[in-house]
């Protein structure tokens, strides 16, 4: 069976089956089947049969070109997705008070890449946020949504990540960042500055055509490097930052 993602929200002209452009795709059964496709599963190596479409439209309704197998296929409610639309679905799903945001185009992959990454890291972060925290003083840890940003050049970028906050508001912000013009390049923006960029090396190899890691050994290779991106520049990063939010609280006249 197909692998099933959670709640992706209802946009409500993003998705549109081929078989009907002009019939919204949110109220189908859960069960539909999906459009078929007389396209190969695009997944490398794969030779099953009965194939069904990509149900995405970008902003422009250009269909995406994919076609998945009942192995390969992700499925979002009853919507028949690519990987890395599915991810693109979820986390541009409605937010409270932000309403719907137009799907990206086909070729942007700056989404889809900043969700990927603040997914991989959600623990991490939550983890080096909270040991940070004063729960006693009420502050707190909580991811922010998935939000496309204006650049200086007129360009976008795309963020992910997470905030330690109070009532009188956030105290540390930190969030991984791919702008659309530097992709690849990733981003770890905290509070209003870069600490690091850096191409994920798993990306690096495609580029390179170098042979791709398969299975347990990517997997291994994928948490060596969020671990190292962690150790060697978030975590020094967040205490240093957090040691100059807090100057006034550590200064011997701060009670004055």
């Amino acid at each position: 069976m197909g692998r099933t993602l959670g709640s992706g929200g209802r946009w409500m002209s993003l998705l549109r089956r081929q078989k009907a452009v002009d019939a919204e795709i949110v109220g189908v059964p859960a069960a539909s089947p999906g459009h078929p496709s007389s396209r190969p599963c695009s997944e490398p190596g794969c030779q099953a049969p009965d194939r069904v479409s990509c149900d995405y439209r970008d902003r422009r309704g250009a269909p995406c070109p994919t076609a998945w197998c009942a192995d390969h296929v992700m499925t979002v409610h009853s919507w028949h997705l690519c990987r890395r639309h599915a991810r693109v679905v979820q986390a541009l799903a409605p937010v409270e008070f932000r309403g719907e945001l137009p799907p990206p185009d086909l070729n942007n992959r700056a989404p889809s890449l900043a969700s990927y990454l603040a997914e991989a890291l959600d623990s991490r972060m939550r983890a080096a946020l909270g040991e940070l925290g004063h729960p006693a003083n009420g502050e707190h840890v909580s991811a922010e949504a998935l939000t496309p940003l204006n650049t200086e050049n007129r360009g976008r970028r795309w963020a992910q990540g997470w905030k330690l906050f109070d009532n009188t508001g956030p105290l540390l912000r930190i969030d991984v960042e791919v702008d659309e013009a530097r992709d690849p390049e990733c981003a770890i923006r905290l509070n209003s500055r870069v600490i690091l960029r850096c191409v994920p090396p798993w990306i690096q190899d495609r580029k390179a055509a170098a042979p791709p890691m398969e299975g347990a050994e990517d997997e291994k290779r994928r948490q060596v490097f969020y671990d190292r991106l962690m150790e060697q520049h978030v975590r020094p990063a967040l205490v240093a930052e957090e040691h100059w939010v807090r100057r006034w609280e550590h200064s011997p006249n701060s009670a004055v």
